[in-house]
């Protein structure tokens, strides 16, 4: 059963709160329908409204869904993006911070519908796994990648594809853990459990970084 959790009908709203409370409708319904099941008129009928004023303000299902994923998205992105302007050069402590509120994030029971969804329908609609990647796992890796660039240069390390190095540490962070949960053989993990979990992933992959192969000893 879908909530509308603003009470909001669409003639009796402001623009913004229209077009909240369309999203937030619209989120139930993709989790819950899954992309592919979901029409503009099963969500224009969650809403008390008609498909004409829903279609004012996206077009099309799939900006719809592109703007659902954005909003859902928005918050970690933001916060990771937030710790990308630090200047600070303290490898191991960005890594870890970041690798926590990313990992926070994709454990965050949005997170888990959205992503239980994509899998269920991406190789079918290959727009909806596209939209997925473009929204979340793209920013994050991207954000991650000029981060890491940046602290290359500041301590002198040799890092030749950060982007690849970005995605190879969101990977560790995600580990098995994000799968348990995801699969729901464990319940969302809390954020001692969390940042424990970015940490030691962060510490291996510093030390990879720090430490130069051809001479072994850390960049100070």
């Amino acid at each position: 059963m879908v909530t509308n959790p603003s009470n909001c009908r669409l003639k009796r709203c402001s623009p913004d709160e229209r077009r909240e409370n369309i999203l937030s409708v619209a989120t139930q319904v993709f989790t819950q329908t899954g992309y592919g099941a979901t029409s503009m008129s099963a969500i224009a009928a969650e809403l008390g409204g008609s498909k004409a004023t829903l279609y004012k303000y996206f077009p099309s299902k799939e900006q719809l869904f592109e703007a659902v994923l954005m909003r859902g998205c928005g918050a970690v992105m933001a916060s990771l993006q937030e710790l990308a302007e630090t200047e600070s050069d303290d490898l191991e402590g960005i890594l870890t911070d970041f690798g926590t509120r990313f990992l926070s994030g994709l454990c965050s029971q949005r997170s888990i519908d959205v992503y239980r969804m994509v899998h269920a329908d991406g190789v079918q609609f290959h727009e909806a796994a596209e939209m997925f990647f473009r929204c979340g796992p793209e920013i994050a890796g991207t954000t991650l990648a000029a981060v890491l660039q940046r602290v290359a240069g500041q301590r002198g390390l040799a890092l030749p594809d950060p982007r690849l190095a970005a995605d190879q540490f969101l990977g560790m962070v995600r580990g098995k853990l994000h799968m348990r949960v995801a699969v729901g053989v464990m319940p969302a993990p809390d954020t001692e459990t969390i940042r424990h979990h970015a940490a030691h992933a962060a510490r291996i992959f510093a030390h990879g970084l720090l430490h130069q192969p051809n001479t072994g000893q850390p960049r100070t």
